[in-house]
């Protein structure tokens, strides 16, 4: 029959896809398989369309009431046959190989450099810390030297109180100010240093995370990577490759299973002999 010239035997009163949009699908896809069985392209295009499936159980719960659950399992063997087998060439491994080998030495020649500018930048932290220990000791000391000083304040506040001659309390007073000017100076400078040194350490300790971030990452970016590499690329396409009409196990009612059944011939599509007995596909 000629494609372009209209069929005789399909009229208004004998339309299958007037009460079936699956059976159109179907047959539908059925000519895009032909056509890519001419052009050597079939390995491309599933067995089954998976709109044609749906709407084939769709359709047949309509009518059926499965009480069990016969089309679900049904659906399920039906939709392995819409899988798509897409199998990468060898040429096009090889590139991806190349690919991947390039990534993974830009990766670990990467990560060569962040570990050594964080060994640089941990040499630095260790000097800060260091400087940041003897501040914060410094901070102590100066503390209790204020605790002294702070005696000695009040001692000269309590000699001018007592004082005879008004010259004599002015002295007192002003030694008490001067003193206790000198130490609260002190106090915060050596304040002003330690935080000084905690906010360069912490500058130094913002890198050094950061580093360490992107090494962790690349380095699980390369553990990616050797997986790829180790791919057999033969092995993974026996093992992609979609294993069509397995698993389906069919049951009638109690009872009605018998020894002699035979399974569904999907080559010259015939039933079991018994109706409603025991079928697999």
């Amino acid at each position: 029959m000629q494609l372009n010239e209209s069929s005789h035997a399909l009229n208004s009163t004998n339309n299958p896809y007037a009460d079936s949009e699956a059976t159109l699908l179907g047959d539908i896809h059925r000519v895009r398989r032909y056509f890519h069985f001419v052009i050597n392209t079939v390995k491309d295009i599933p067995y089954l369309d998976r709109r044609a499936v749906d709407l084939a159980i769709t359709e047949i719960r309509q009518t059926y009431d499965d009480d069990g659950n016969v089309l679900n399992n049904i659906h399920a063997y039906l939709t392995t046959f819409c899988l798509r087998n897409t199998v990468i060439d060898a040429n096009a491994h090889k590139q991806q190989h190349h690919d991947w080998t390039q990534e993974r030495e830009r990766l670990a020649t990467q990560n060569k450099i962040y570990t050594t500018q964080v060994s640089e930048l941990e040499k630095t932290v260790s000097a800060k810390k260091q400087l940041a220990e003897a501040c914060e000791l410094g901070v102590k000391n100066t503390f209790k030297k204020k605790e002294e000083s702070m005696k000695l304040v009040d001692k000269l506040i309590a000699e001018a109180v007592a004082a005879n001659s008004t010259g004599a309390a002015l002295m007192k007073r002003n030694e008490a100010q001067r003193m206790k000017q000198m130490i609260e100076k002190e106090v915060n400078d050596a304040q002003n240093r330690l935080h000084t040194i905690q906010k360069e350490l912490s500058d130094v300790r913002a890198p050094i995370r950061e580093l360490e971030t992107k090494v962790a990452e690349a380095d699980e970016q390369i553990r990616n990577l050797d997986s790829l590499l180790s791919i057999d690329l033969a092995d993974a396409h026996r093992k992609l490759n979609v294993k069509y009409g397995r698993g389906l196990l069919l049951y009638g009612p109690p009872g009605t299973a018998s020894d002699d059944t035979k399974p569904w011939d999907c080559h010259n599509n015939t039933w079991p002999a018994k109706k409603n007995a025991d079928f697999e596909f």
